[in-house]
């Protein structure tokens, strides 16, 4: 694993600002990616997400699968599956729900919300290009620290 970026994010202009570099430097031209985003609960990682999407060029509403675990986004011929794992109580509910088909599908480029909530075995179940986003809160208000690490 290596740290490819870190960066402070001391607003959300700078937050969707940072979204946007990191898309258009990282993802934009993978054929499919997973990122994953660890953070505490207010973080901003459905908001970087959401900004990730729309840069995708996602027009439908872009809302957190918190209770429902997975919303998936189809555009033109590309399909983006954004996960939440917060509400797991049970790391198997991964295979329970079927969720390994749609990580282990080539197609589909995943965003993936708490993969702390699930073992590091299934995490590696996830395919393609793979980055984790670790945001902090930083000191003031609104203020994030933000570190990208890449698998190679």
């Amino acid at each position: 694993m290596k740290l490819i970026l870190k960066k402070k994010i001391p607003n959300e202009a700078a937050s969707k600002e940072f979204a946007k570099s990191f898309y258009n430097d990282f993802l934009a031209s993978e054929p499919n990616f997973t990122v994953f985003f660890e953070g505490g609960l207010g973080a901003g990682k459905t908001f970087l997400i959401r900004e990730m999407l729309r840069l995708a060029g996602v027009k439908d509403e872009i809302s957190s699968p918190t209770y429902i675990f997975l919303n998936e986004y189809t555009v033109e011929d590309k399909t983006f599956a954004h996960f939440d794992f917060y509400r797991f109580k049970d790391p198997a509910e991964f295979f329970a729900r079927g969720f390994s088909e749609v990580a282990e599908d080539s197609t589909i480029s995943k965003f993936v919300e708490w993969p702390e909530k699930i073992t590091p075995e299934t995490e590696k179940s996830f395919c393609g290009k793979r980055y984790t986003i670790i945001i902090k809160h930083g000191t003031g208000v609104g203020m994030r620290e933000v570190r990208v690490i890449s698998d190679d």
